[in-house]
């Protein structure tokens, strides 16, 4: 029988004695259990009502024997973390002795436990690997409030993070490393480096037939509708995407966009786009917890528009894809490698929101090549199913982590 143990990245919450973790999170688990046995996973739990987008695990099947959870305590409160930090290195350690392989998402602030697990299995000798989807050094390094004593408080986090960034890399058997932005940014800090994406979408989410017929059609004649499906944050760029938009408009070009996601810079987004006069463009859904939602907002889009400004390898840009949704946005080596497969976006640099507006302008003028670019994204990322990357990533742990070395 074959042990996985993992660390996870979004919480748990237990409320009234049911257990509720992210439904993204037991679409994973799900994945990871049918190529190992059992998993055992853990992560920060707190109490209280879960918010949408969680779901009660044990209605989703996510029960022993096969699954194991593990609920820890929030190490991101230091005074949490100092109290209970040996226990739970305790309790990681009879969970690691348990496992045949073990992964550990790093997040790399004070109090992440994935970073405690990684060093744990490290001193003990235990074969490991570790989990990058995104720079987290830069996002904290982008996550401030503009003021002087925000960007100085970032730039320490920052200063922090990379530092235990580097650190864990050179420690780990194995790193597991989200997309080719990601891979670029840290394959030299790692003697065993391997390429992976992260999609939760199957062949069958493709957009239909049929929808793409209609969506081309609309592309030819109808207003251009633009679209963005991601949290509300400084590290998506959601200012520069109103902006973007706002430049857009001074053009004379006629659109409706959609943003789906909630998150800190929402409200902000709003009032920038009030002051624009673009308010009565833009649909800010907020958090939308349906799937199917989700992929309707991504299907029914002639474009995705995306600013994002950190390194990272953004699940959002494959899902546009499967909506046939070409992506539009600041370049970095990610989203230039799955343009580039079919030639499915327009690519600017970093920042330069005015020649994201150009870009914007030139499809409003060439519905021909927008049309084009539709039926390039809908024949991209075609490998790219969460069946095809879960067995991936499988294979490379089985093959890199197979054999304990001697305890230390």
């Amino acid at each position: 029988m074959e042990t996985l143990f993992l660390t996870l990245g979004a919480v748990f919450y237990r409320h009234n004695g049911r257990l509720f973790i992210e439904a993204q999170t037991a679409s994973g688990l799900k994945a990871w259990h049918q190529h190992f046995d059992r998993v055992i996973a853990c992560s920060i739990c707190k109490a209280g009502l879960p918010p949408k987008g969680w779901v009660d695990a044990e209605a989703e099947g996510i029960v022993l024997p096969e699954f194991e959870l593990i609920e820890l305590p929030d190490g991101y409160h230091l005074p949490v973390f100092l109290k209970t930090r040996a226990e739970v290195r305790q309790i990681m350690l009879d969970a690691l002795c348990r496992a045949d392989y073990r992964l550990f998402a790093i997040g790399g602030w004070v109090g992440d436990w994935g970073v405690v697990g990684a060093r744990l299995a490290s001193d003990n000798g235990l074969p490991h690997g570790i989990w990058f989807d995104r720079v987290e050094s830069q996002v904290f390094a982008a996550s401030h409030d503009g003021s002087l004593k925000g960007r100085l408080k970032a730039r320490i986090k920052s200063a922090i993070t990379a530092r235990t960034e580097l650190e864990l890399l050179g420690r780990a058997d194995l790193a597991l490393l989200h997309g080719q932005t990601v891979y670029d940014s840290f394959v030299d800090w790692t003697r065993n480096a391997q390429i992976v994406e992260d999609i939760h979408l199957e062949a069958s989410d493709h957009i239909p037939e049929a929808e793409l017929a209609e969506k081309l059609g609309s592309a030819e004649t109808d207003v251009l509708r633009i679209a963005y499906v991601g949290r509300a944050d400084r590290m998506k760029g959601g200012l520069l995407w109103v902006e973007a938009l706002a430049r857009l408009a001074k053009t004379g070009v006629d659109f409706v966009a959609e943003w789906a996601g909630d998150g800190p810079l929402l409200e902000e987004m709003r009032d920038l786009a009030d002051q624009r006069g673009i308010a009565d463009r833009i649909r800010f859904h907020g958090f939308v917890s349906d799937r199917q939602k989700v992929l309707g907002i991504l299907r029914r889009a002639h474009l995705l528009l995306f600013c994002h400004m950190t390194d990272e390898s953004p699940r959002n840009l494959i899902e546009a894809l499967f909506a046939a949704t070409p992506l539009i946005g600041f370049r970095d080596t990610y989203a230039g490698r799955l343009v580039s497969e079919q030639g499915a976006g327009i690519l600017v640099d970093r920042s330069d929101v005015a020649a994201l507006a150009e870009a914007l302008s030139g499809l409003e003028a060439d519905r021909a090549k927008l049309c084009d670019l539709i039926e390039k994204a809908g024949r991209s990322g075609l490998h790219l199913t969460r069946s095809q990357v879960f067995a991936h990533r499988a294979k490379i742990v089985k093959d890199n982590l197979g054999h304990d070395r001697e305890a230390a």
